[in-house]
């Protein structure tokens, strides 16, 4: 926990934290960590992430915080970029980008094969054990993590990416182990129409699901200083 007056809350997302242009518009104001910061303005909150960000990825990204900073609660939003079915490997796709003459062929006949590919090879970014492996390596390098579940896939979701569903359920299943804060009331009115980026019903979900655990551990609603709550029960 932090020594110091201000509470530090830790945020380490993939592009579900982040505000969007598209498919549809959110701006910063309506994410759950704008929301959070308004909700609790004497909270110092820290988000750290990037699209596209596998679990291991944003691992790395967290270096400089790891052993500087102590905060009293840690939320960690990971996961679809992990478990989703992929046509290529992670390592493949890096190798493409550095043959522009090879990638623009190639890109086609993998989008022209792509759930065949998918199907046959049965590719995720990254395996339930290298999951799992990083989940537990977040867990020792920081104190009271929450672990955000994926968000459910919808039927579309499923019929554009056939798998997906049970990808979800097992990596969920992976984070359930630990603390964790379930996404399964999340429903396809509040995600967009890409299937898995919350919309602005959605951001408001998931920062009603945050606070709720913000007040459990911190006991203070933040604006009201001395209001309390009786949450999670």
């Amino acid at each position: 926990m932090s020594n110091s007056k201000t509470r530090r809350i830790l945020i380490v997302t993939d592009s579900l934290g982040f505000p969007r242009k598209e498919p549809e518009f959110v701006n910063y104001e309506h994410t759950y960590v704008a929301r959070l910061k308004e909700r609790f303005p004497h909270f110092d909150f820290i988000h750290l992430g990037r699209g596209g960000a596998t679990i291991a990825e944003l691992f790395d990204m967290t270096w400089y915080y790891q052993e500087t900073l102590c905060p009293d609660i840690v939320f960690i939003q990971s996961g679809i970029v992990d478990c989703a079915p992929r046509a290529l490997t992670l390592g493949e796709n890096r190798l493409l980008s550095l043959l522009p003459l090879a990638r623009k062929p190639v890109f086609y006949v993998v989008r022209k094969l792509s759930r065949f590919l998918r199907f046959v090879r049965k590719i995720t970014y990254t395996s339930p054990e290298s999951f799992s492996k990083y989940v537990q390596r977040f867990n020792d390098a920081f104190d009271n993590i929450y672990w955000i579940g994926i968000l459910p896939a919808s039927d579309g979701y499923e019929a554009k990416l056939s798998g997906v569903s049970e990808n979800i359920f097992k990596f969920n299943q992976i984070l359930s182990c630990h603390k964790f804060i379930s996404t399964s009331k999340i429903e396809v009115a509040d995600v967009m129409s890409d299937f898995h980026h919350p919309n602005i019903a959605g951001h408001e979900k998931i920062f009603d699901l945050l606070s709720e655990v913000v007040i459990r551990e911190l006991g203070s609603a933040g604006k009201g200083g001395a209001e309390l709550f009786s949450v999670l029960n």
